[in-house]
């Protein structure tokens, strides 16, 4: 996704609220709607950031720009700054491929015996070497610059492969699998993890990218308007877990002050195609929804798949803050995202049990049928 030029738009001015006037698109055929989940780090919604609306929607509170700054002592060893690491641009992922791998620091402490026996018998952070290609930390750098353009760019699909991203992280922490519900794997998500094929469009997902320019050149507006100096939103690729390799995650941006280029936060745009012609307020009825209403403002739902999907995307990059933006053709709200770190310590040992007793076990019997079939 490049960062799109500013074109005038028919946002109104920011009020205490997140919404933005739009035109309405030409939609494409039926589909699933698009949801999302966010939260904050003291408590278990987040509010959202002032935005233009449109008439009759609700009123949120002021941004905290200080707080989506980068996390100045992130605990993966591969980054010190994430601004940083996003305007790093020397070298090639060729250059990444041919380092040497990493030695990964582990997951968080358990305190459930059974599951640090299970890490001690297959350590994702070293058992990730054999399926995936070398890549110090000093050049995670290269490989976000090197998959800028994500979808359309072939080096994204090729550094995915074998990584569980920020976009299957919920439906993997919320499998049976990974919560010892079941031994049976489910072959939907491995496959998801080990393909580097892209994945089939829906109308929804159509919906979604052929709205996501308008809805970045909305949120730089409202957002400018709302911190009182221009912000723009700059393209990225896909960032590697600097401890955990076998993690990734591709925001739709970084967000950026335009005259000192100074890194804010991410940026996640979701336009949902079932509510495309409602203001966000009208879509929060729905109980499927990503948002909900909260008092004046807006609250990103804890227990939705969005809200993990932030917060992995957050743990790889090692920012602070995200800003989460629906857009619709009525209204663009804009809620910001904190970093949760109590939440993802939760998930991450549900994430290392897929990779390790699935992911792991699935890529072993891949290449042990290869090296059979060479030697018949």
């Amino acid at each position: 996704m490049g960062r799109p030029r500013k074109e005038p738009t028919g946002t109104s001015s920011p009020q205490p609220a997140t919404v933005a006037s739009k035109t309405d698109p030409a939609a494409p055929p039926p589909s699933t709607s698009a949801t999302r989940a966010k939260a904050t780090a003291a408590d278990s919604r987040s509010r959202s950031t002032p935005a233009a609306g449109a008439a009759g929607t609700s009123r949120g509170r002021g941004a905290k720009p200080d707080s989506s700054r980068p996390r100045p002592a992130a605990p993966r060893g591969n980054r010190g700054d994430a601004g940083d690491q996003h305007r790093a641009s020397a070298g090639s992922c060729s250059a990444a491929q041919k380092s040497s791998v990493a030695k990964g620091a582990t997951g968080p402490a358990r305190s459930d015996p059974h599951l640090q026996k299970q890490q001690a018998e297959v350590d994702p952070n070293g058992a990730w070497g054999q399926f995936l290609p070398p890549l110090e930390n000093k050049d995670i750098p290269l490989v976000e610059k090197e998959t800028r353009g994500q979808r359309s760019n072939p080096n994204w699909y090729k550094w995915r492969e074998n990584r569980i991203t920020a976009s299957m992280a919920s439906r993997i922490a919320n499998s049976k699998f990974a919560n010892g519900k079941t031994d049976k794997v489910p072959q939907s998500y491995l496959k998801a993890v080990v393909s580097s094929s892209p994945s089939v469009q829906t109308p929804a997902m159509s919906w979604g990218i052929r709205n996501e320019k308008a809805a970045v050149r909305a949120y730089e507006q409202v957002k400018s308007q709302a911190v009182g100096r221009p912000v723009q939103v700059e393209d990225c690729g896909l960032f590697i877990h600097g401890e955990k390799k076998w993690i990734a995650a591709s925001p739709d941006g970084i967000i950026t002050e335009s005259d000192t280029g100074k890194a804010l936060g991410l940026l996640e745009v979701k336009c949902p195609y079932k509510h495309r012609n409602r203001t966000v307020r009208e879509a929060c009825k729905d109980k499927d929804f990503c948002l909900e209403v909260d008092g004046d403002s807006y609250a990103l739902k804890k227990d939705h798949a969005y809200f993990t999907q932030v917060q992995c995307q957050l743990a790889a990059t090692g920012f602070q803050q995200a800003d989460f933006v629906v857009h619709t053709t009525k209204e663009t709200a804009v809620v910001p995202v904190e970093f949760d770190a109590k939440f993802w310590g939760q998930t991450v040992p549900k994430l290392e049990k897929f990779y390790t007793q699935a992911v792991i076990p699935h890529l072993e019997e891949k290449a042990g049928s290869s090296a059979w079939a060479k030697e018949e």
